[in-house]
């Protein structure tokens, strides 16, 4: 399912790659999503994208309790390279993030997303409809330092313990995107 579950990555995930999302570079497109979900906590997750603006549809049939993570590995493509290389991996308990934070990239972040949606922006997540509409990347909180090539950000989120059997998968993306700057 090549579009399904990215705005959930986004919001749960990409937050927590915090460091690397600062500041405008010129531009950045998305390119690819590729999703995996488990049924039995996502009913529906229809997430669209056109000239870079994200719409969502998602029905969660199980709530999040405390205690879910989010392991992130940024990965860039350097013009004309074959292969990508990790810039960055990150795992976190992505309640406890969100709780400890008040004014940081992260909650700025949990803010750009709010402002189009109705995603819980603390814990438990409630089963239930959750939408995204209209929602531009905002490019403030892309960082200056990254080089022009192509990105790719594989999120996992579930709970337990990373690479462990008794790990219980939630949702797992690719995204991938190029970043172009003047």
């Amino acid at each position: 399912m090549s579009r399904n579950a990215f705005i959930l990555v986004l919001f749960l995930a990409l937050p927590m790659a915090q460091p690397l999302f600062h500041c405008q570079p010129s531009s950045v497109s998305l390119s690819r999503l590729q999703c995996e979900k488990n049924s039995q906590y996502f009913r529906t997750l229809n997430v669209t994208y056109s000239n870079n603006t994200i719409t969502a549809d998602i029905y969660l049939e199980k709530g999040l309790k405390r205690g879910f993570r989010g392991h992130i590995d940024v990965q860039l493509r350097l013009t004309n390279a074959k292969k990508f290389q990790s810039l960055v991996q990150t795992d976190t308990d992505y309640c406890e993030l969100l709780s400890s934070l008040k004014e940081s990239l992260f909650r700025r972040w949990i803010n750009s997303l709010a402002k189009n949606s109705n995603f819980m922006e603390n814990c438990p997540v409630p089963p239930g409809p959750y939408y995204l509409k209209g929602y531009h990347v905002d490019m403030g909180l892309v960082p200056s330092y990254l080089l022009n090539g192509d990105y790719r950000l594989r999120a996992l989120v579930y709970y337990g313990k990373y690479r462990t059997k008794s790990r219980i998968f939630l949702i797992e993306c690719t995204v991938e995107a190029s970043m172009q700057k003047n």
